[in-house]
């Protein structure tokens, strides 16, 4: 009896142990992904700033601004500050932006304006931060206290950048951020309190975020970083609390990012079921003793004894606790199936990494490998497996067409599908590898059965019941499991074909022949390479004449994708008009056939060719804002459009042109019609002489005003007032 006890309380504290394992290896892949997308997020914010800060310090009239000792030129300010105002205005993560000069300790700010002196400037202490700039450093990105009583409350985090013109330091840049925005992603709801949270550290260990939805306090967010310090990931105890941390440290600023995530939540099951288990087992070993007690005692009346100890009518004190025993053995009962379900769970997710490793190129080792197998598939043969990679057929459309909450239950019924038709003839194992991929191994339970038919079948289940199509790739023969990896390569690679044969097929690894022609390679070269977005007017016919070169071409799927990776990345990763919702990856673009790739590229071509006519009709237009403003101060003066034109630094052609174009009439027409309402202005509003309002509107002769006045209004200056003075 005391090893069965023995073996039940092993039994009991090692599951509870291995699932908390488990549980701790699934919780951290979370937390550690999660950090690493709050971290990318922030330092995008962060290093477009950076950029932003360059831009300044090349900037032109900012140079002028540190260079001109004389600090007097308001246009040179006015040019700086609305430069500042500008970016301002169109960022939402950028709070305000200082630029110092050294050399006269005068500032450029937005939104203060100009300063003189540090002395006036209600924002100047930070000005010390040269100091920490040295010959390698010429960027910084820290937390600031704010000076107390400023008039203007700026951000606690500010980037700085030097500006050194010949090895000497002439300025500084400082953007301050807008702390809401730049931590947005790690905002969190007040209600209701979680038991994890995240949090930044800058150089210094010191806190500079953290989410506030969380159940920790500062004593344990202290003591979480000292163990953090010495390397301590898991494990952590503190106030009778398990916790667990995850840590990310930032390359661009030196930040850490701490992840902290409480297990007692996620414990309580498996300890709930350890707990029942040593306390059963201590009173199977009480009654246990008890009985072989009586039994041993009364040898010869062992059948007597037997019958007084199961006689409990006359005693109900001892009925209450035969029937407090059946309640705990209902418990453990009830324990043990949610405990099956969980082992159940926790060996599906096991299998599923398992195979995922070994895609990854992860599992590499053959012992670990055999090992691994013969615990999560006894019931499997060592050989004959069959792999399929399963696609789903033009990813990028699809995942516009299904929303985000939806993919999981959407993917889960397509591999219910595939599991259900399979099932009746083969042992099958189904592992989604994320966004467009799953990985299916067979095996067949008796006899041959061609596997094709039934997945014929189970595509078009697929594509009747759920609306759309898959491709799968699939290996030739079967293998055993130490060469699965060469046959994901194999199916991998059979799928490939999908870019030439299209959607909703069966592919299998042919022998590729030797018929490249070196003359269409080198042509498909050439054209990959004229293929740009300085002339994308001629780039959507290449893209055409590309499609219909792969066409002709007996070249591997590898080559053509070699080659259409080369197109994506000038049209996506170099096109700055593209937006994060058409943007498109290599892995996107594998899962598309070659007219799909081809109207993707010749869309956002297309895209590129709209934005630069937005952005030239714009720029015209601000042109011609800018000559009429130019107009409007200089109306009393005798200038023609030469000047006008010349304003704006362009040709009186080119200016003569967009002004046509964007206000329906010229120039010269348009500044005698302001002129002419400015004369209208002052015959009403005045007392002035015909002869001085035509020196005022800028005509130096009172008869040509009087004659141009007669053609615009039908009569003369001094009728015109006359009638509107009655």
């Amino acid at each position: 009896m005391v090893p069965i006890i023995f073996i039940i309380l092993t039994v009991g504290f090692s599951s509870y142990h291995t699932s908390k394992e488990i549980l701790q290896q699934e919780l951290n892949e979370p937390q550690h992904q999660m950090l690493k997308i709050n971290m990318n997020y922030i330092d995008e914010y962060l290093i477009e700033s950076d950029q932003i800060a360059v831009k300044l310090a090349l900037d032109n009239n900012v140079y002028r601004f540190l260079m001109d000792q004389s600090q007097n030129s308001y246009e040179n300010i006015k040019e700086v500050y609305d430069k500042l105002a500008t970016i301002t205005k169109n960022s939402s993560f950028i709070q305000s932006i200082y630029i110092y000069n050294v050399n006269s300790d005068s500032f450029v700010a937005i939104p203060q304006g100009f300063s003189s002196s540090s002395s006036t400037f209600n924002d100047a202490e930070w000005t010390s931060v040269i100091d920490e700039f040295n010959a390698d450093t010429a960027r910084i990105v820290k937390y600031r206290n704010l000076p107390e009583g400023a008039k203007y409350k700026g951000s606690n985090i500010s980037l700085f950048r030097k500006i050194s013109l010949q090895g000497e330091t002439m300025g500084i840049v400082a953007i301050n951020l807008n702390q809401s925005e730049l931590f947005s992603k790690l905002r969190s709801s007040n209600e209701p309190p979680s038991n994890s949270m995240q949090y930044i550290l800058d150089q210094n260990n010191k806190i500079l975020h953290t989410t506030k939805n969380h159940t920790f306090d500062i004593e344990t967010v202290s003591y979480v970083n000292e163990e953090i310090s010495k390397g301590n990931l898991n494990d952590i105890t503190y106030n009778d609390k398990i916790l667990l941390a995850n840590q990310m440290e930032s390359e661009f600023t030196g930040w850490k990012y701490v992840s902290v995530v409480s297990q007692e939540s996620i414990l309580a099951k498996s300890k709930t079921v350890r707990d029942v288990v040593f306390i059963v087992s201590l009173i199977a070993l009480v009654i246990g003793g008890i009985a072989i007690f009586f039994i041993n005692s009364v040898e010869l009346k062992p059948i007597r004894r037997m019958k007084e100890l199961f006689s409990v009518d006359d005693d109900p004190l001892y009925r209450r606790d035969l029937l407090h025993l059946e309640d705990i053995i209902d418990d453990l009962v009830s324990d043990h199936a949610q405990l099956s379900q969980l082992i159940k769970k926790v060996k599906y997710e096991a299998k599923s990494k398992f195979l995922y490793d070994i895609y990854i190129g992860r599992l590499t080792n053959r012992t670990e490998q055999k090992d691994k197998w013969q615990a999560y598939f006894k019931e499997w043969q060592e050989d004959n497996i069959q792999l399929l990679v399963v696609s789903i057929d033009n990813y990028p459309a699809w995942k516009d067409s299904v929303a985000g909450n939806y993919r999981s239950v959407v993917k889960s019924g397509m591999a219910n599908i595939l599991t259900e038709v399979l099932s009746s003839h083969f042992a099958v194992e189904a592992v989604d590898i994320g966004n467009d991929k799953m990985i299916i191994i067979i095996q067949h339970l008796e006899g041959k059965v061609d596997v094709l038919n039934h997945l014929k079948i189970a595509l078009t289940h697929i594509q009747n019941i759920l609306g759309f199509s898959v491709s799968v790739g699939l290996n030739q023969t079967g293998v055993p499991f130490q060469e699965l990896k060469s046959a994901m390569n194999e199916a991998e690679e059979a799928l490939q074909y999908r870019l030439f044969d299209g959607y909703g097929n069966i592919y299998t690894k042919v022998d590729q022949s030797q018929e490249d022609k070196e003359t269409n390679i080198e042509k498909i070269d050439r054209l990959v390479k004229s293929i740009t977005l300085e002339n994308p007017m001629q780039s959507i016919d290449d893209v055409s004449t590309l499609s219909q070169l792969f066409h002709e071409s007996n070249i591997s799927p590898e080559l053509a994708f070699y080659f259409i990776e080369q197109v994506r990345k000038v049209i996506f990763t170099e096109n700055k008009d593209i937006s994060h919702a058409t943007f498109r990856t290599a892995e996107e673009i594998r899962t598309m056939n070659l007219a799909d790739v081809a109207n993707l590229f010749k869309e956002r071509i297309s895209e590129r060719i709209e934005n630069i006519q937005k952005l030239n009709d714009s720029k015209r237009y601000v042109m011609c804002r800018k000559m009429i403003q130019y107009m409007n101060v200089h109306l009393g003066e005798p200038i023609g459009i030469p000047e006008i034109a010349e304003s704006v630094g362009v040709s009186v052609s080119l200016a003569s042109q967009w002004f046509k174009e964007e206000m329906d009439d010229t120039i010269y027409g348009y500044f005698t019609k302001l002129r002419m309402e400015r004369a209208q202005e002052l015959l009403i509003k005045t007392n002035k002489k015909i002869a001085d309002i035509a020196l005022e509107v800028g005509y130096q002769h009172e008869n040509s005003f009087i004659r141009k006045f007669r053609e615009y209004k039908e009569m003369t200056p001094g009728k015109y007032r006359k009638l509107n003075a009655e």
